[in-house]
């Protein structure tokens, strides 16, 4: 069962990520434990964990606030994405049980079947996360997950900084079909290989934007 904390930190990195809370805004504990019907000492603590994966940033004497975007970070956060998305994507074609196949064929679905007329960039950039941490989840090394999702979080919500007002980044989206089919048919090679050019490709496209 969910713990409160857990509750906590799930709503409020969200709204960090797709920024919802905006970069230096600051972060209102009385109103978060309001609206989640929460004490603050969940609240604290999910922003405590949030500090430490540097989405949060606490001034003493001052409070909490959506850490700052960089986009300087963009290239650095880019490299390790570079390097470890592969992997997990081959670790995850790997480890695919059977269990775990409705949840992979549900989220190809959800990217097969995108409408264009009907998504914004936020939906595409939340659904783009969603199925990373899918896969993050397949490799079955909770160490790599916990990397991963943390680089997966600060990539995205600077991708939503540099891509507000730029045309709908469909396509990106669309690259993770095969690499989801590659997973599903425990195709490891293939999986990190797709895997590689998604991250190429949609850095080459971010660095032409910025």
């Amino acid at each position: 069962m969910e713990s409160l904390a857990d509750l906590a930190y799930r709503v409020i990195a969200d709204r960090l990520i797709m920024l919802d809370i905006r970069p230096n805004e600051s972060i209102n504990e009385s109103q978060l434990s309001k609206e989640m019907q929460m004490g603050r000492t969940p609240i604290r603590e999910a922003l405590h964990r949030l500090e430490h994966e540097r989405l949060v940033v606490t001034q003493p004497r001052k409070g909490s606030f959506a850490a700052p975007i960089d986009l300087t970070d963009l290239s650095e956060v880019g490299q390790v994405r570079q390097i470890l998305e592969p992997v997990g994507a081959r670790l995850a074609a790997e480890s695919l049980r059977e269990a775990q196949r409705p949840e992979v064929e549900r989220y190809l679905g959800l990217v097969e079947s995108i409408d264009e007329a009907k998504v914004d960039q936020g939906d595409l950039m939340r659904l783009d996360l969603a199925i990373h941490n899918v896969i993050y989840a397949l490799t079955g090394n909770g160490h790599l997950e916990d990397t991963l999702r943390q680089y997966g979080h600060l990539s995205t919500r600077i991708w939503l900084l540099v891509l507000e007002r730029r045309p709908l980044v469909v396509g990106h989206i669309r690259e993770l079909a095969p690499i989801l089919r590659a997973i599903l048919a425990k195709d490891p090679e293939r999986a990190g290989s797709l895997m590689d050019a998604h991250v190429r490709n949609f850095g080459r496209y971010i660095a032409s934007v910025v």
